[in-house]
């Protein structure tokens, strides 16, 4: 048997087996990466997804009976805006690629919609606190609203620069790690109003 021979039937018994062959060429190692890379986004979103529901639960239990008090309600929408964002954001990518999207051209895409949602989600929270009272204000932690506004103009200047290039060509680490930030930032939001729920009066 020949070398053709050998490499030929080396390469049949290995996709028999189900193994990549290292000659398999970029075409192959790419369909695997990118396939790995879309079910990282895919968990994302289905926390994301997680997070906005079990919101209803954390409103139920850190408020007392009636409408919500304006720190309920800032609260409360800023969980929904940042864990609905990371969910919206990972389904970027699912889209994208569902339509034929690869390569740069994907990831400048969702790097756009990220951008987007995070400009929203840090707007929404801002609008509302402006609608507030002195009192109400006073209430608000001066630490979760600087890490609120912090980490989003920091999210927002990594997309940018995934947009522009400047660190090379756009590629899904920064989008998948503000993403990430989004989910931790709802995920804190989550156990702040678990934590902070009223106390029943002493008898």
């Amino acid at each position: 048997m020949g070398a053709a021979e050998l490499r030929s039937a080396t390469l049949r018994c290995g996709t028999a087996l189900g193994i990549a062959p290292a000659t398999a060429g970029p075409a192959k190692v790419y369909l695997e990466s990118s396939g790995a890379v879309e079910d990282s986004f895919g968990t994302i979103m289905e926390f994301g997804v997680a997070l906005a529901g079990f919101s209803a639960v954390a409103i139920a239990l850190s408020h007392e009976p009636g409408a919500l008090a304006p720190l309920d309600r800032i609260r409360a929408l800023s969980l929904l805006g940042f864990s609905l964002g990371a969910a919206f954001g990972a389904s970027f990518v699912l889209i994208g690629a569902a339509f034929g999207a690869s390569g740069p051209a994907l990831w400048r895409g969702t790097s756009l919609g990220v951008l987007l949602i995070v400009i929203a989600c840090a707007a929404i929270p801002f609008l509302l606190v402006r609608r507030m009272s002195p009192a109400d204000r006073a209430q608000l932690s001066s630490v979760m609203w600087a890490l609120s506004n912090g980490g989003s103009v920091v999210v927002a200047g990594v997309q940018l620069s995934n947009l522009a290039g400047l660190f090379g060509p756009p590629s899904p680490g920064p989008i998948m790690a503000s993403l990430v930030w989004l989910l931790f930032f709802s995920a804190l939001l989550f156990v702040r109003m678990l934590v902070n729920r009223p106390r029943p009066p002493a008898s």
